[in-house]
């Protein structure tokens, strides 16, 4: 018997649910990227679990959240840590701001950024938690400009980033014509410095791989028993 099929669904910022269907290890979290544009400034907002978010707030080098505000049906926690120049030494002071829903969480960093400033950011957004991820809604005179991505690793496979097929994001995919697979077309280009790369165009998204280092090879075919979709 082969290995049994395995099935998850992931909500993107923008509210893009995706489906994953194959027999790979689809268990790894998912994460989602967006960037809102307000009043001259382009904030980047990345939602996840509670978990991811927490991770995020040590690894930039949160200690602790000095303060939380009820905002939104959830909590929105913030805490200070800096950003050290290699270069020159200098550092700039940067607030983290965490909104915390029952499972999912978004978070953001503010440079120079106060509490009141977080709350005035958040307010900007129009956040919903559902089951399978949080969508954020520009409000006033905020804007996405761009379509959101998804992150998602799958072992095996590597490094999956997912955003919606539109006019813009069209114009990553190379001149020439690519090779049908898995419900749509597959092309290889390369980076320099980084390597090889994948991208398969679909009816309605695009997917970038990332492929693991030692699996370049074995994309094409992994890839082909790899449902990706768009559902409502």
């Amino acid at each position: 018997m082969g290995a049994p099929e395995r099935k998850v669904t992931h909500r993107s910022l923008d509210g893009v649910r995706v489906r994953l269907t194959g027999v790979h290890d689809l268990g790894r979290p998912c994460t989602s990227v967006a960037r809102i544009a307000d009043r001259g400034r382009l904030h980047e907002i990345s939602s996840g679990t509670r978990a991811d978010a927490l991770a995020w707030a040590e690894d930039i080098g949160v200690a602790r959240f000095e303060q939380e505000f009820r905002i939104q049906g959830g909590r929105l926690r913030v805490g200070r840590t800096a950003t050290r120049d290699g270069d020159t030494g200098t550092s700039d002071p940067v607030l983290a701001a965490v909104w915390e829903g029952r499972r999912h969480a978004v978070f953001t960093h503010l440079y120079h950024g106060r509490p009141a400033d977080a709350v005035a950011f958040f307010d900007t957004v129009r956040l919903t938690e559902h089951e399978d991820g949080i969508t954020a809604v520009p409000r006033g005179r905020a804007r996405r400009p761009e379509s959101a991505e998804m992150v998602k690793e799958v072992p095996g496979l590597g490094l999956l980033e997912i955003t919606a097929l539109t006019t813009q994001t069209r114009k990553r995919l190379p001149s020439w014509r690519g090779a049908s697979i898995a419900g749509g077309e597959l092309f290889q280009d390369t980076v320099g410095g980084q390597g090889p790369y994948f991208l398969l165009a679909l009816k309605s998204l695009l997917v970038t791989v990332l492929p693991e280092e030692d699996r370049v090879r074995e994309v094409p075919r992994r890839l082909a028993g790899l449902a990706v979709e768009a559902v409502r």
